[in-house]
């Protein structure tokens, strides 16, 4: 199987790389740090996959438009994880919202770039008919968090789309598996001065998605424990949940 990987240069994106690499998968992997490019390409191959790399930033659109039909007209990809994004520290804001920097950044760089890459796949494997779409969101897609407004919105717009293209690429046999995860114990997590409730080692979080893809799982969303309460939370009367959330995130839990 080939696997193509963005932002694997760090986190879940590299978790996932080892992962696959273990397995015996070729390896289309892509990041903006050439440096760490290279390690994960020696980690991977010592693990006897055969690695491909390109170091690019997903929100120049041209150049990954361009390097995606390249990579796919060579040799097909069978599963693309699109894994790229920005959050923790960087996307918090300590009152009121984002400014309109920061906003449009997180935008382009979580929602914006990663459809883009998708719609560039997106024909190449209805032609073929076959593939698998793995998009990494975010359970904050389920919960607008008062210190992280456009982050939860990036996330809640690329849940959205996954749902629509899976249910537009199933008789092409495509397959899309959206991925809504907690905290994960990554540097990008560790980031942030709070308390992370039920956070993952990134370790058990790749070997669940990996799981799950696997299956066919339309969505792979964890731990339970974070899905139980959002989906109590979203019950609630808003006066409700609003006044929750406040407590909460004086209390630093978010």
């Amino acid at each position: 199987m080939h696997v193509a990987i963005t932002g694997a240069t760090s986190g879940l994106g590299w978790e996932l790389a080892k992962l696959y690499a273990g397995k015996g998968h070729s390896l289309l992997l892509s990041g903006r740090d050439e440096g760490r490019l290279r390690e994960i390409q020696q980690i991977c191959t010592g693990l006897g996959a055969h690695v491909e790399t390109k170091a690019i930033d997903t929100t120049d659109f041209p150049a990954m438009e361009a390097w995606l039909a390249k990579a796919y007209s060579e040799k097909p990809i069978d599963l693309f994880v699109a894994n790229a994004g920005m959050g923790g520290a960087e996307v918090l804001v300590s009152a009121g919202a984002e400014d309109a920097g920061l906003a449009r950044k997180i935008l382009e760089v979580n929602t914006t770039a990663t459809i883009n890459a998708l719609a560039t796949l997106i024909p190449f494997m209805m032609e073929r008919r076959m593939g698998h779409i793995v998009v990494v969101g975010s359970i904050s897609a389920k919960i607008g968090l008062p210190q992280s407004p456009v982050y939860c919105a990036s996330k809640a717009a690329l849940t959205v789309y996954a749902d629509s293209i899976r249910r537009a690429l199933k008789p092409h046999n495509v397959q899309v598996t959206t991925v809504l995860p907690g905290f994960i114990d990554t540097p990008m997590s560790r980031s942030l001065e709070m308390a992370r409730p039920w956070c993952w080692p990134v370790e058990k979080a790749a070997r669940r998605i990996a799981r799950d893809v696997e299956k066919g799982a339309a969505k792979s969303v964890f731990p339970w424990q974070l899905r139980f309460l959002i989906g109590i939370e979203n019950l609630l009367p808003a006066a409700v949940s609003d006044r929750i959330l406040q407590i909460g995130q004086r209390a630093g839990l978010g």
